[in-house]
């Protein structure tokens, strides 16, 4: 009989400690997306960055020898102007 409840305080042990690692593991899993999404947001950053650089020195490349490099306050927008 003591065998008994010894192995079903057991069960119940290992059921609660189950049940604590579930609610662990949906935590983490909840803060792995959070910074997932920095770390997307992050990437898209650098290769915009990265992008903007490689056209500068393509740009600098194919500019005469001693010309001027003048930047506008206001650079034009794509597929608009300026009002």
């Amino acid at each position: 009989m003591e065998e008994a409840i010894l192995m079903g305080s057991l069960f119940e042990e290992l059921k609660a400690r189950e049940a604590t690692a579930r609610v662990r593991v949906d935590e983490l899993e909840e803060q792995l997306a959070e910074v997932s999404g920095w770390l997307e947001e992050a990437r898209e950053d650098l290769h915009r960055l990265r992008i903007a650089r490689e056209t500068v020195f393509e740009v600098m490349a194919e500019m005469p020898a001693g010309a001027p490099a003048t930047v506008d306050a206001e650079p034009e927008v794509a597929g608009g102007g300026r009002d």
